[in-house]
């Protein structure tokens, strides 16, 4: 026998597959939210419920890359995202592609720099493509040194 708050059946009902109305034979007392429950009873979910496949948890993008390095190069002089702006899924993009595909922000610099170009525009900012590559160029250049820096420190 156990003592504890209800939301502790719940999730262990969420990790095993089992709805509360199933395990709920198990619960022997309550008292507001505190439930005693009967471990070694029948319909506690011990295990998980046959044919149960958890869900697996998002894979975290990665936090560095070109797109991280171009959203700091940015703010260093005041230009930040914001909530309605296309910049943390583009930044995040850029990361992850380039994570997958090594060189890839560089073979698609024409479309990362129209991408500033596009934002610039919804700001009111002006924009010369020339300085748009080389920040993009910039970006590419700080990820490769800090991603050889972080192999370096994991030798």
């Amino acid at each position: 026998m156990i003592t504890c708050h209800r939301s502790f059946l719940l999730s262990r009902c969420n990790e095993r597959g089992y709805t509360l109305n199933e395990v709920m034979p198990c619960v022997v007392a309550q008292d507001g939210d505190e439930w005693t429950i009967d471990v070694d009873h029948p319909a506690y979910p011990r295990t998980p419920k046959p044919g149960f496949v958890p869900s697996q948890p998002e894979p975290e993008p990665p936090s560095h890359g070109p797109g991280t390095e171009v959203k700091a190069l940015l703010a260093k002089v005041g230009i930040t995202s914001s909530p309605d702006c296309k910049c943390n899924s583009r930044a995040i993009y850029m990361d992850k592609m380039e994570a997958e595909q090594p060189g890839w922000a560089e073979a698609n610099i024409d479309e990362i720099v129209g991408w500033l170009r596009e934002s610039a525009a919804d700001r009111g900012l002006p924009f010369l493509d020339a300085a748009g590559r080389m920040l993009v160029r910039r970006a590419i250049a700080n990820a490769r040194r800090k991603e050889s820096r972080r192999v370096e420190e994991q030798r």
